[in-house]
């Protein structure tokens, strides 16, 4: 039987409360939450722990941080090993810091949990290759279901 993994989120944001009640309901979803909550503990959380996605707050406290992260982030990643990003912000700004960013996304504070899992089930939840079966769980063949002659006294 296969282990399930929970796939990581690295959660960014430098508000503790938001940091904790998020982590909790990305956890009561499955995942595995990781936070960060500055851009220089988000690059080494990034870097070591190999997340699924990233939640990044664009305001940590200011946008140059969450840029200066998402520019390292790209510097020390190859492309083909980025994960997403989901910019998130109170600010009317956030498409076009978000873009700076190069972010995939974005998730507009505050926000409806339904938003968030949308975005989640988006980026994480896509439909896996059915798994394998392996010889030795294969069902027995079913068996030969036709009359058989009568054997035995009559």
């Amino acid at each position: 039987m296969a282990t399930v993994t929970a796939k990581r989120i690295l959660l960014v944001d430098d508000d503790r409360d938001t940091r904790s009640w998020l982590a909790q309901y990305l956890t009561d979803l499955g995942y595995e939450p990781h936070v960060a909550l500055d851009g220089d503990h988000a690059l080494r959380s990034a870097l070591a722990l190999r997340p699924d996605l990233i939640l990044l707050d664009v305001y940590l406290p200011q946008p140059a941080v969450a840029l200066e992260f998402a520019s390292r982030y790209r510097d020390r990643v190859p492309a083909d090993q980025r994960v997403p990003i989901v910019a998130m912000s109170a600010s009317d700004q956030l498409p076009t810091l978000a873009q700076q960013l190069g972010a995939n996304d974005t998730l507009a504070k505050p926000f409806e949990l339904g938003a968030l899992a949308k975005l989640l089930g988006k980026y994480l939840d896509e439909p896996a290759d059915p798994p394998a079966v392996e010889a030795a769980e294969q069902a027995p063949p079913a068996p030969d279901l036709a009359p058989q002659p009568e054997t035995g006294p009559a």
